[in-house]
């Protein structure tokens, strides 16, 4: 166990504002960053103590059809409230873990259009329906910045708001285990990491943004991730949040055995508000708590709303203390911790929050190539707001495991050149090579091996 205590955390904080200086980072994200710091320094792990874990109330969750206003895009309630809100797509992350090196969201996901297309279409429909230009705005990272902008279909989308496309997440460094100072020299991508999408707050304020929304008379966002084609804006949800003067509200939604290890929203028995626990939080000795179904029903999809101006009045009295997530990694063999936070935890800052469950149509998100080989398939569809969902006709996802060939994008692309039927399937394993060279319907639970290392072709098992 290190002794943080027998480190100087002025020569930390030092070198941590020079490197983060250097990269012309506003005060507030550095002020920010070292405060973390310390938390780590100060003995902080980043764990939950479970004694303080309580599950929510009834009063603390409603369902989504219980709620009292049921509201299309057409009704005229819709189109009184629509003016104060923006809808924010996190737009940050590169796909790494399928092989991609720019953003996600241009990966084509469906009928040959990109996440970006679709939520484009999504909110067209929505500007359509209820005649208000409705500001998108993404925040992406700086990874992702430049690749979002050059795509067509962005560019100048809030124009008749003057307002910009996006905003820019902050970066900062990974620190040492060892010294909690940075490592390297601060002019390799691998010094610096993404803050967690919990930067969205302060990277609003800091861009100006926030201010200027408020002063547009814009006083919710909807925020959701940009590999969520299923989170589309729900006039229900903000007619409620609007009726009931909330803060905060979190999405929810029923577990399934895939989503054991999805971050719960509990009660806390010593701050007495709703707070989002995490899988990286959890005490090893509670996993099993954690993931127990009966006492934890739902887990967050990431679908949030948040009142600016609640927003805004707690960023005037200083940082949101979000929990903190501390992550170990490696680095060319150094072991590093990435300090971050989550967006859904700022339910914790607020009064006045509320937690809604919806139905699983608003979480359909991609992870990894097994996602996409799902949702490309004819197991998902466009309903009429352009939202991913599940055919009707089907009662669950089907499992599909894919062996190690076909974890990047372009190894997937060379095996799937048909997507094949899935509607009638309820498990895929694919164990080895197999180009699917011709259009299949695959029914029940199907296994199909190749050990060989010359590919097996499915017209060779489906003539």
């Amino acid at each position: 166990m290190i002794k943080y205590s027998d480190l100087n955390f002025k020569n930390i904080k030092n070198e941590i504002e020079h490197r983060m200086k250097s990269k012309d980072l506003h005060p507030l994200i550095i002020e920010d960053f070292i405060k973390k710091v310390h938390r780590v320094y100060s003995g902080e792990s980043g764990l939950m103590n479970f004694q303080y874990v309580e599950e929510l109330s009834q009063n603390d969750l409603i369902d989504l059809e219980k709620l009292p206003y049921q509201l299309d895009y057409h009704s005229e309630l819709t189109k009184e409230i629509i003016s104060r809100i923006v809808l924010i797509k996190l737009n940050g992350g590169l796909g790494t873990s399928m092989g991609l090196n720019k953003a996600k969201t241009l990966l084509k996901i469906k009928d040959n259009l990109t996440f970006l297309d679709v939520i484009i279409k999504q909110i067209e429909i929505l500007r359509k329906s209820t005649e208000i230009e409705v500001p998108l705005l993404f925040m992406n990272s700086f990874n992702t910045h430049e690749d979002t902008l050059k795509y067509a279909g962005i560019r100048g989308i809030n124009s008749s708001r003057n307002l910009p496309e996006s905003f820019i997440q902050n970066q900062v460094p990974r620190i040492e285990q060892k010294s909690l100072k940075p490592i390297g020299d601060g002019t390799q991508n691998k010094d610096w990491c993404p803050p967690g999408h919990g930067d969205v707050y302060i990277s609003l304020k800091i861009s100006g943004i926030l201010d200027k929304l408020l002063s547009m008379g814009i006083e919710y966002a909807f925020i959701s991730n940009g590999d969520n084609l299923g989170a589309t804006f729900e006039p229900s949800i903000l007619a409620y949040m609007i009726d009931q003067n909330l803060d905060f509200i979190s999405e929810v939604t029923l577990k399934t055995p895939a989503d054991i290890k999805g971050g719960i929203l509990f009660r806390n028995k010593l701050t007495q508000r709703i707070e989002l626990l995490e899988t990286a939080q959890v005490p090893p000795e509670n996993k099993k708590d954690f993931e127990d179904t009966t006492r934890f029903k739902d887990f967050n999809i990431n679908n949030l709303w948040v009142n600016l101006k609640s927003l805004n009045k707690l960023l005037q009295q200083g940082q949101l203390e979000l929990s903190l997530i501390v992550n170990p990694k490696e680095v060319d063999g150094v072991s590093v911790f990435q300090l971050e936070t989550a967006m859904g935890s700022a339910i914790g800052q607020f009064p006045k929050t509320k937690v809604i469950r919806v139905p699983r149509s608003r979480f359909a998100p991609v992870k990894k190539c097994n996602d996409l080989l799902i949702k490309r398939s004819d197991v998902y569809e466009f309903d009429e707001k352009f939202a991913l969902v599940m055919n009707a006709s089907i009662k669950s996802e089907p499992i599909v495991k894919l062996s190690r060939e076909y974890d990047h994008i372009q190894d997937f692309e060379n095996y799937f050149q048909f997507i094949p039927s899935l509607k009638e399937c309820t498990e895929l394993t694919i164990n080895g090579k197999i180009i699917f060279d011709k259009p299949v319907k695959l029914q029940g639970k199907v296994t199909l091996n190749n050990e060989n290392d010359v590919p097996l072709r499915i017209s060779e098992i489906y003539p």
